[in-house]
């Protein structure tokens, strides 16, 4: 019998080997297909979509093990996405005031990460980042409103300098809020 792999074999795990007629023989064959069925297999195992895996967050230290594991199943942009979400649970958090300390916030934030999809965490945490970014537009909004009737008594050059910087910082504002908030909407959309 004759091998098929003769021309490396080191880098194949099998060798197929055919007999004087050039048939492939029927042990080394299905040793070649068991090999293809369990390297199908493990390919297949676990999530296609990578949002659908689960988050690991038993600790900080697992957390950051299971991140360092996802950045060669997600994109860039949603492992930026996934650090932001994270970021904002750790605000909203905090904003609840049921736990207080640096510790306490973490462990609860991994808490409410831990075992869910990471498409779970993108939603949560970018949607508590657009409710966030939405209510303080909301709230600039109002106050330009307010401060746009103000008027200062002629002559009043230093209310008037004041209440056009005030003016100006809150544009500003405005249109740094109004970015997060479509920047929020985007990646939530994008998350799915």
């Amino acid at each position: 019998l004759r091998s098929i792999a003769h021309a490396a074999p080191d880098s194949m795990p099998f060798a197929v080997t055919t007999n004087p007629q050039g048939r492939a023989d029927g042990a080394g064959l299905c040793r070649a297909l068991a090999v293809l069925v369990a390297v199908l297999a493990v390919s297949a195992c676990g999530p296609s979509d990578p949002l659908e895996g689960k988050v690991d967050a038993v600790d900080y230290v697992t957390l950051s093990m299971w991140r360092s594991g996802a950045a060669g199943r997600l994109s860039p942009q949603q492992l930026a996405d996934l650090d932001e979400a994270v970021q904002e649970i750790r605000f909203h958090v905090m904003a609840e005031g049921k736990v207080s300390g640096s510790a306490a916030v973490e462990e609860e934030a991994l808490h409410v990460m831990e075992g869910q999809t990471v498409r779970h965490v993108l939603r949560q945490g970018l949607g508590w980042e657009l409710e966030r970014a939405s209510a303080e537009k909301a709230a600039l909004e109002v106050s330009m409103a307010q401060n746009a009737l103000m008027r200062t008594r002629p002559g009043d050059t230093a209310s008037a300098t004041y209440l056009f910087d005030l003016s100006d910082r809150q544009a500003a504002r405005l249109k740094a809020a109004t970015d997060q908030v479509n920047h929020a909407r985007e990646r939530l959309t994008a998350a799915g």
